[in-house]
């Protein structure tokens, strides 16, 4: 079997699998149950997007460890455990900040984000004293930071702009790599990066961005005829596409860059002819950033 046979049917399948979870996202949401009440304590489970934030959780772990590959591909040890807990928990919060009183206080993230560092600090102290201290808790930081503040990111944008604008980001992100792969590969012959990442040409950058272009003008125009009641004006959806996609090649040659000096051509293993969770999640990663400010913008 051929590699782009194998992307085409891992590819294809991931989407119909992500396809429902976006739907069962949306329909939580539009039903009328907020949140699920267990025992006679009135314990309750919020589940607007619960959905999404469980898959939060199970990629930053599955991320976590490829990351953990890496550093250990540059002789870094860093904690399996403590670290990966810090990730999730800073990775879910705006998931779970919905369940207190007005978001918690503004606050709440960096307290979180100095907690988890405080972590790194206990465990690096109690198993290992001084020896690497600095690079231990450095690349344990950038874990954190890479994985789950970027990770919160992603999920703000869900809980913030709502579902339809999630998979608008999600789809832009995704178009710009299928769209580069494919022009790339019939005419691309002037490198981005040669020493990053061989594969990727200017060509293919161009052609990514105006199909992510189409697909974002596409996906508005059919929330409209939908009634949805959520839109965007067609400029401003290419526009988006555009930046956010251009960010999401640059965040691709950013992992390039770890998986260069650890020595390794992908991640991982685990998403098949993709490569590791890693190389399926380097683009949405640090393009999200962006794409909050400008829907916020908008």
């Amino acid at each position: 079997m051929t590699s782009m046979l194998k992307r085409t049917i891992v590819g294809s399948v991931l989407i119909v699998l992500v396809g429902c979870l976006f739907w069962l996202d949306w329909w939580l949401e539009q039903s009328s149950m907020p949140a699920l009440s267990f025992g006679a304590g009135g314990v309750s489970i919020v589940l607007r997007g619960l959905p999404l934030a469980v898959l939060v959780m199970l990629l930053v772990s599955a991320g976590y460890l490829e990351l953990s590959r890496l550093s250990a591909g540059v002789g870094v040890s860093i904690s399996r455990f403590s670290g990966m807990v810090c990730a999730i928990m800073v990775g879910t919060l705006p998931f779970w900040r919905q369940t207190l009183s007005g978001g918690g206080p503004a606050s709440l993230p960096y307290v979180v984000l100095a907690a988890a560092l405080l972590i790194l600090f206990a465990d690096q102290i109690i198993h290992h004293g001084t020896d690497g201290a600095i690079r231990r808790v450095g690349v344990g930081l950038l874990a954190i930071c890479y994985l789950g503040v970027c990770g919160a990111v992603i999920l703000d944008i869900r809980m913030q702009f709502g579902v339809h604008a999630f998979v608008l980001f999600l789809l832009v992100v995704k178009a710009t790599d299928i769209g580069a792969y494919f022009t790339g590969s019939a005419i691309g012959r002037h490198k981005m990066s040669p020493r990053l990442s061989p594969g990727k040409s200017w060509e293919g950058l161009i052609g990514g961005l105006i199909f992510a272009a189409v697909v974002a003008i596409g996906f508005v125009s059919v929330m409209e005829q939908w009634g949805s009641g959520w839109r965007i004006g067609f400029a401003a959806a290419a526009c988006f596409a555009v930046v956010v996609g251009l960010f999401g090649q640059v965040a691709d040659l950013c992992e390039s860059t770890l998986k260069r000096d650890a020595g390794l051509k992908d991640a991982g293993t685990s998403a098949g002819p993709f490569g590791g969770v890693l190389d399926m999640l380097d683009s949405p990663l640090l393009s999200a950033p962006v794409a909050y400010i400008i829907l916020s913008l908008l």
